[in-house]
């Protein structure tokens, strides 16, 4: 409400100044900002990067980087988080805080090699919140009351029910909402957050329109229709169509972020990225309003093929993820983990008494599927990014990947016994069925709503580094071989690109360079000038074209470790680091550790009754447990179908 009367009064010319801080509403509030802003006298802009707003700004100011500044954050009441530098600044940007404090001809001269931005920090915190300033800084953060104060929930179901018991005939709900990537597009100049695929769709780059089944089967679309969609006197073209199970009926979906423009030193696949749909924003109440009910009208325009990196590489219909009910698991806690092969190896045993077994456990119970272990795999293995194209190609790069898997019930009143599994062939009809095939079938013989009626299981896959690894056996130049602590290590000095190993893992999860990415202008995203090559980690190799590579255990980290602690002439604790993925994941779903280390939680979380290894009848020996996922609701089927 207050940014809307700021517009209102800034199309009447009420102020002679403004400054935008941490914020971009020339693109979020498109041409009616626009023609406000220009009613202001002087605009100054401190964004960090040349966006919409600071290219209608008098003056652009940059921000200092959060990395870089000082700062006192209070997320929500009485609790205070702190800001410190951890970097010195890379270019001459300055803290709006200081720059306030100058514009507002305040005394910044400082002692010694203090800063003003710390000087001053240090003195709101003195006098507002009191305390050892130095101790309040090491922790992070500061709470100023013992308990928060209970929240009463006023709200009354009965108004949602009127709005939609009040629909007109022939409307719809569009939502605009945030991908967990692009967010509201304050950083999508970032191009890991357009190559990490979405959680539920894995599709990466583009924006789309998602509808459900039947309305798809309504305007007669199928995935990759690129369709103009018209509302509220607005029209958008060319939007790719993606069908999703789950969907209700009636509702369509288009993600914000997208539509940016950028400067002209943005290439690649971030140019005019997808479309910008802040333009259909609502406004309910004073508030901005999401979702919109209103009438659509969909024609079809032609065909767009979207990056997809759930639809290669799949496994489906083997034994890898497994799921069961609270009561079923409460009734027998090994519920799906009876093991029903005898297997005989043709391996010797590997001997890991002497030294260290390192072994990881993902629980498929916290795994949301958020993705954030990708990115930051990424960043510290420096896996390169590639593109829309080369991932249609089905040529992706990252060392892990989160496998999404729907799940539906059948119900015993639908008497419907569905055995079809992706990849087998239905004799009579003579066709090969897939998994959406699936449902769809069994929507269409019990009711067409159900096919809302799925669940969806989120399972991170990466190199299971298998004691009887079968990619070990096939290359011919010993470029992947078994470390004496149980991980599979690759020598990409031996590798001479045969992708046998490739051919030969049942989890598909090598990755073969296809070109050299780095100081490469086919793929130049920021990585490839001085500035960029600041990102990298100098503790990984930068492969080269040719050569297969994948996830390592983050062995850099576990040979840091061992060299820390022999610097301090001790002996290294198995818990003083992690990977990357496992420190990055919020819900702690991935967990890493020494399996020789009884006291150690991969330990006990390998002795756990829901523990299984994936795809456990090939016995290859997975260093990696998964955690079976237990579904808190009653068991009404015959059997879950992924």
């Amino acid at each position: 409400a207050d940014f809307n009367q700021f517009v209102s009064s800034a199309e009447n010319g009420a102020y002679g100044a403004a400054i935008f801080i941490d914020c971009n509403p020339a693109y979020s509030e498109g041409a009616s900002f626009t023609d406000a802003m220009a009613k202001i006298g002087l605009r100054v802009s401190t964004s960090l990067i040349e966006d919409e707003t600071s290219r209608l700004a008098d003056h652009m100011c940059p921000n200092a980087h959060p990395l870089e500044s000082w700062d006192i954050k209070e997320p929500y009441q009485s609790r205070y988080v702190f800001n410190q530098p951890t970097i010195s600044p890379v270019f001459n940007g300055r803290q709006v805080s200081d720059s306030l404090l100058a514009w507002s001809e305040m005394d910044m001269s400082v002692e010694g090699d203090k800063t003003f931005a710390y000087e001053y920090t240090k003195k709101v915190f003195e006098a507002e919140l009191g305390g050892d300033f130095n101790k309040a800084i090491e922790q992070g953060f500061m709470d100023m009351v013992s308990a928060p104060s209970p929240v009463s929930d006023s709200t009354d179901p009965s108004e949602a029910a009127a709005a939609i018991a009040s629909r007109k005939s022939g409307e719809s709900d569009l939502i605009l909402y945030q991908k967990v990537g692009v967010r509201d597009g304050s950083y999508s100049n970032n191009p890991w957050a357009h190559e990490m695929p979405d959680p539920v769709s894995k599709v990466c780059w583009d924006n789309y329109l998602s509808i459900s089944k039947p309305d798809a089967d309504q305007w007669g679309v199928e995935d990759g229709d690129t369709v103009s969609m018209s509302m509220d006197g607005m029209e958008l073209k060319n939007l790719p169509i993606l069908i999703q199970p789950g969907q209700a009926k009636g509702s369509y979906g288009i993600a914000l972020g997208y539509g940016r423009t950028y400067s002209e030193n943005v290439i690649n696949d971030m140019k005019d990225l997808g479309v910008n749909v802040y333009p259909l924003v609502g406004i309910q109440d004073s508030a901005r309003s999401y979702i919109r009910s209103a009438s659509i009208e969909i024609s079809k325009d032609g065909v767009y093929e979207l990056a997809r990196t759930q639809s290669h590489n799949t496994i489906e219909g083997r034994d890898i993820v497994r799921e069961a009910s609270l009561e079923a698991y409460n009734a027998d806690p090994y519920v799906t983990n009876h093991h029903k092969h005898t297997l005989y190896s043709l391996w010797d045993e590997h001997d890991y008494s002497k030294g260290h077994h390192w072994a990881m456990a993902i629980d498929l119970n916290s795994c949301t599927g958020c993705s954030a272990c990708i990115v930051s795999c990424s960043i510290e293995n420096n896996v390169p990014i590639v593109g829309r194209d080369e991932v249609r190609r089905r040529r992706e790069m990252h060392w892990l990947r989160i496998d999404r898997y729907y799940s539906f019930q059948v119900p015993e009143s639908a008497h419907i016994d569905i055995d079809i599994v992706e990849g087998e062939k239905d004799l009579e009809k003579g066709e090969y069925i897939t998994k959406e095939q699936e449902i769809n079938s069994y929507s269409d013989q019990v009711n067409t709503d159900h096919y809302a009626n799925v669940n969806v299981i989120h399972q991170p896959m990466m190199c299971q580094h298998c004691d009887n690894a079968p990619c070990e056996t096939v290359c011919p130049v010993l470029a992947t071989t078994h470390s004496t602590e149980g991980l599979n290590q690759m020598t990409y000095n031996r590798c001479i690109g045969t992708k046998y190993c490739a051919n030969n893992c049942p989890y598909k999860v090598r990755r073969f360079n296809w070109f050299r990415y780095n100081e490469n202008k086919k793929f130049d995203y920021h990585f490839s000038n001085d500035l960029g090559k600041m990102v990298i980690n100098p503790d990984v190799t930068v492969r080269s074209r040719g050569v297969m590579e994948k996830c390592s255990m983050c062995v850099q980290r576990v040979q840091a470790a061992k060299l820390t602690a022999k610097r301090d002439d001790r002996k290294m604790k198995t818990d003083e680091f992690t990977t990357a993925c496992a420190q990055t994941c919020p819900s702690n779903a991935i967990v890493f550790g020494d399996l020789n280390d009884p006291k150690s939680e991969i330990s006990k979380l390998y002795k756990n009754e829901r523990s299984y290894h994936a795809v456990e009848e090939l016995d290859t020996a997975p260093s990696v447990v998964y955690m079976t996922k237990i579904r808190n609701a009653k068991d009404e089927s015959k059997q879950a179908h992924h």
